[in-house]
C-alpha cells in the first residue's frame, strides 16, 4: 500500500468525527492502525468503527499510559495521562 493511499484512509478515519490524541496508520506488508483516547465510551466506538471498516478483523482495545505534552512532575515523577489504545491490522 503506497503512503499516498495510507494518508488518505488516515484522513478518512479523522474525519469519522470521533475524538483522539493520536492516530497512526502505517505498515508495508498489512495495513495497521492505532488510535489512542482517554475516553472508554469513545474507545469502544472506535473499535466498533474499525471493525466495521476491516471485516473478519477483531479490533483490540488496551488501557494504556502515555507521557503528558507538558511535563509538570520531576524527572523521577513524569506526569503521565491515562487512556486507550486500540489497534486493528488488515
Amino acid at each position: 500500500m503506497t503512503q499516498d493511499l495510507k494518508q488518505a484512509f488516515k484522513q478518512k478515519l479523522a474525519e469519522s468525527g470521533l475524538g483522539f490524541e493520536t492516530l497512526k496508520v502505517f505498515g508495508s506488508i498489512r495495513l495497521n492502525v492505532h488510535v489512542t483516547c482517554t475516553s472508554r465510551d469513545t474507545a469502544n466506538k472506535w473499535a466498533q468503527l474499525l471493525a466495521q471498516v476491516f471485516k473478519g478483523s477483531k479490533p483490540t482495545l488496551t488501557p494504556t499510559l502515555w507521557e503528558a505534552k507538558e511535563n509538570k512532575g520531576g524527572c523521577l515523577n513524569q506526569t503521565m495521562r491515562n487512556g486507550y489504545l486500540i489497534t486493528a491490522s488488515y
